[in-house]
């Protein structure tokens, strides 16, 4: 393992190298594999109101590759979907296209800002469940509060956005409880399962960094011996 974080990430210390390293090469690709993930995926669950999985999918990829990928991944898809959207298309609503991508982007920069939290813990840890869960639930309320105040401004005036706020609490509970069940439970899953699939594997950064002293030990002793 040791050996490995070194060659993937030379100058970096143990606890940033044990996370995959986006090169700019691949970048692009990343994001255009979740983008394509996120659209299919919320168009096959379209007819389930509310439920979604680009907040999943741009959460997923920041906190694997970073807050960029991650960000690019939300706003991305949540500009495709809105556009064609089987409900009818955003793009005749600029305000509410924007807070929807404003919104989305925001999950994906809050999963790669937990990229460090975490760092030192297996994403299938208790502790990583409950974090991702939690997250979930806050992204998915700030997302539906900034998308309402998008879709009522600047039609409706502000005298009615109380009661436009109640009548959408029954839908907002429908996307706050799924986003939970996939953040909380399911992404955890699929972050392990994607870095498996890299080459990766999990361990506590103290156990990286005493195997990694040893290489360094072992390539100090083979120069001497150059």
């Amino acid at each position: 393992m040791g050996r490995y974080i070194r060659i993937i990430c030379p100058i970096m210390t143990v606890r940033d190298a044990i996370m995959y390293v986006v090169p700019r090469s691949v970048r692009a690709s990343l994001i255009g594999v979740f983008t394509a993930a996120a659209v299919a995926g919320t168009f096959a669950l379209s007819p389930l109101p509310n439920v979604e999985i680009i907040t999943f999918c741009a959460f997923v990829a920041g906190f694997l590759f970073g807050s960029r990928v991650g960000g690019m991944v939300g706003a991305l898809s949540m500009f495709l979907f809105s556009a064609i959207s089987p409900y009818g298309s955003g793009l005749g609503y600029p305000f509410l296209l924007l807070t929807q991508v404003v919104g989305m982007s925001i999950a994906g920069l809050v999963g790669g800002s937990l990229r460090k939290v975490l760092r030192n813990l297996k994403s299938t840890s208790p502790w990583s469940m409950y974090v991702f869960g939690v997250s979930g639930i806050a992204v998915t309320l700030l997302y539906d509060a900034i998308t309402t105040l998008g879709f009522m401004y600047p039609m409706i005036p502000f005298s009615e956005f109380p009661s436009v706020f109640a009548a959408g609490i029954p839908f907002t509970v429908v996307h706050v409880a799924s986003n939970a069940v996939l953040l909380g439970v399911v992404a955890p899953f699929v972050a392990r399962s994607i870095r498996s699939m890299l080459g990766e594997v999990e361990v506590e950064s103290h156990i990286a960094e005493k195997r990694l002293h040893e290489v360094e030990g072992e390539d100090a002793a083979e120069t001497r011996h150059v």
